[in-house]
């Protein structure tokens, strides 16, 4: 009833200030005033989407990690049951408010013209247009599969499987609203306002699961601890980086008095997560409020939409300088969303390994240096010089391709970090402990299917026909989230590439060494034909946007298209080779060690195997007589 209450509170809250402030924030934005329906309608039913989606996201990851499992690890146990049903009825809710907030969108961004609603392709031409709207659909359709899942399933991977879905479902309108035309500096808020997203919704959702469907294991109830705490900073900071870029200094404006309040009830929700034991009402209650503030801040226009911005801080987010040596080697702009990444994969790798020498155990310093070298590369790759002029220059856009998608899955496979986490978490006797959720997912089908060599080879090399011979690479180019989820591809589709090629972790589908030399050859010549087929191309990829950055450095954009043919050519196979170096070594290497175990056995009973199979042929040789 508390909760119920403060959202009541909030609601009532937006409709007032939504009221009081008219038609001005459409003028400002030099648009029709829509009916007072949409005004008011429109910023509730993002209210509803901040608190259903965070209610859906931390109810599925309450489920999974704070909730005993008694069912073993491929089952949820009662209490997980009950969260992940809860969390499927909030999805419901959440599809609900994406679909209005997107119809709402849409007739705000046309002047309240309502025959749009009812011609369809009128409706998808304005969402498309307006990008908000259509992501709000993508979130819509995408929280009602998450809305099935939940309510059919009994098994602890299908619910496991619904959490990158329902992340997907948040982060699609915070990439295509106002952070996305921001000008200058809208990478970083893009990067930021995506991690606080994400953190906020199981930061609030862990906080509404302990009132809504409380634990019966307090014990079990406090694991929610530490992971509200990480996402309670994350979710702060986040917002704060965000609204910085977005306010521009201009925190006496309607939009920027609204931010001031929203960080406000965070760092309460903060000050009393840090101080409860199990996250509950006090935490939840302020979160409302944030959400209430939150919704309204979507509905007021930043000061950074009205600042000036050249064509470059438009597209990019920033201004570019001429490359030169130094400057493509050394520091460029800081991508937020992979040094976070990198930062917590370092650290999480250098935990198990601390973990593991604390109880006298060895593990090999070749891979800890190879991990730490991979997470080094994606940092440089993402945020030196080559990364800012990767979003710019398709040329530099193919090294860093070649990069993320080639060497830096290597160096991270070889860190073994399936092996070393399997190692340094506590096998203990329970079953629903991290160990036991990384063995069930390793063995999931889903994880199988995509580590089958056809499908991980289609994957892997498909991509590069798939995403450059098509209209996907020209229509991601003007956005930023788009690059970074080509980035994600690249990363994924490599690492499950290499995974059952290089073998220091056990796959979910294990091949022989013939298997991976065959699985290895059998790419090289793809990526020949595709360097070459760039290489000698006369149709320019991308012309649009990149005649439109009108780069001074780049005259010829066909040529430098050429290039990025000759940089995939030679530096896809270079990678490749070295790696099919290390799979004969490794192959020699086990040969070595079956010999040496053959040995071993025939010592110690006199090789009696060889002495069953010589009087074998003995036998056939009197029989032939």
């Amino acid at each position: 009833m508390l909760l119920a209450g403060t959202v009541v509170l909030a609601a009532g809250a937006v409709v007032a200030v939504v009221l009081a402030r008219g038609g001005a924030p459409f003028a400002a934005l030099g648009i029709g005033e829509p009916s007072a329906t949409v005004r008011v309608v429109t910023p509730l039913a993002r209210l509803a989407v901040l608190l259903g989606s965070g209610l859906c996201l931390g109810g599925l990851v309450g489920g999974l990690v704070a909730r005993p499992s008694t069912g073993g690890a491929r089952a949820l146990g009662a209490q997980g049951y009950r969260a992940v049903r809860l969390a499927g009825a909030a999805a419901g809710v959440w599809a609900v408010g994406a679909l209005v907030a997107a119809a709402g969108t849409v007739l705000a961004g046309t002047g309240g013209d309502p025959r749009v609603l009812v011609t369809p392709d009128a409706f998808l031409e304005a969402a498309g247009a307006l990008e908000e709207p259509a992501g709000f659909l993508v979130a819509g359709v995408t929280a009602a599969v998450v809305a099935v899942m939940c309510r059919v399933t009994l098994s602890w991977r299908t619910a496991a499987g619904a959490v990158p879905l329902a992340a997907f479902a948040i982060v699609a309108p915070v990439v295509t609203g106002a952070v996305a035309s921001a000008g200058a500096g809208h990478d970083i808020a893009t990067d930021t306002a995506t991690l606080g997203a994400v953190a906020a919704a199981v930061w609030f959702g862990l906080s509404a699961l302990e009132m809504l469907a409380p634990g019966p294991d307090r014990a079990c109830a406090a694991r929610a601890r530490p992971v509200a705490l990480v996402a309670a900073a994350v979710a702060v900071v986040g917002a704060a980086v965000t609204e910085v870029v977005l306010v521009r200094g201009q925190w006496l404006t309607v939009h920027g008095v609204l931010a001031l309040v929203a960080l406000a009830l965070l760092v309460v929700a903060v000050v009393t997560t840090s101080r409860a034991r199990v996250p509950g009402p006090t935490v939840a209650l302020p979160l409302v409020l944030a959400a209430g503030a939150g919704a309204l801040l979507a509905s007021e226009p930043a000061p950074a939409l009205a600042a000036p911005t050249t064509i470059q801080q438009t597209l990019l987010g920033y201004t570019l300088d001429p490359p030169t040596v130094l400057g493509l080697l050394g520091p460029g702009r800081l991508n937020v969303l992979w040094a976070v990444v990198a930062v917590t994969l370092a650290g999480a790798y250098l935990a198990g390994v601390r973990r593991l020498r604390a109880r006298g155990d060895a593990w090999p310093p070749g891979r800890t240096t190879a991990w730490l070298l991979g997470c080094a590369l994606l940092v440089w790759s993402t945020s030196s010089g080559l990364g800012a002029h990767a979003m710019a220059t398709f040329s530099v856009h193919m090294g860093v391709h070649m990069m993320l998608s080639m060497l830096v899955p290597v160096l991270l496979v070889l860190g073994g970090p399936v092996t070393l986490a399997l190692r340094a978490l506590p096998a203990g006797e329970r079953v629903d402990g991290p160990r036991a959720w990384l063995v069930s997912l390793v063995e999931a089908p889903f994880p199988r299917l995509l580590t089958h060599p056809v499908v991980a080879l289609v994957l892997f090399v498909g991509s590069f026909y798939a995403l450059y011979f098509s209209p996907l690479y020209a229509a991601a180019l003007p956005y930023h989230w788009a690059h970074q989820a080509m980035f994600v591809h690249f990363l994924l589709t490599g690492y499950l590439f290499f995974w059952p090629i290089i073998g220091v972790d056990r796959a979910p589908r294990p091949l022989p060494h013939l298997g991976r030399l065959a699985m290895l050859l059998a790419s090289m010549p793809f990526h020949a034909f595709f360097g070459v087929a760039l290489m000698s191309a006369d149709t320019l990829i991308g012309e649009q946007f990149f005649r439109q950055l009108a780069l001074p450095w780049v005259p010829d954009l066909l040529a430098d298209q050429s290039l990025a043919g000759g940089i995939a050519w030679a530096s896809g196979e270079m990678p490749l080779l070295v790696v099919l170096i290390a799979l004969l070594v490794q192959w020699s290497r086990a040969d070595q060690r079956d010999a040496a175990r053959r040995d071993r056995h025939a010592d110690r009973d006199g090789d009696a195997e060889l002495e069953a199979w010589n009087a074998m042929l003995a036998d056939l040789s009197r029989g032939r007589r």
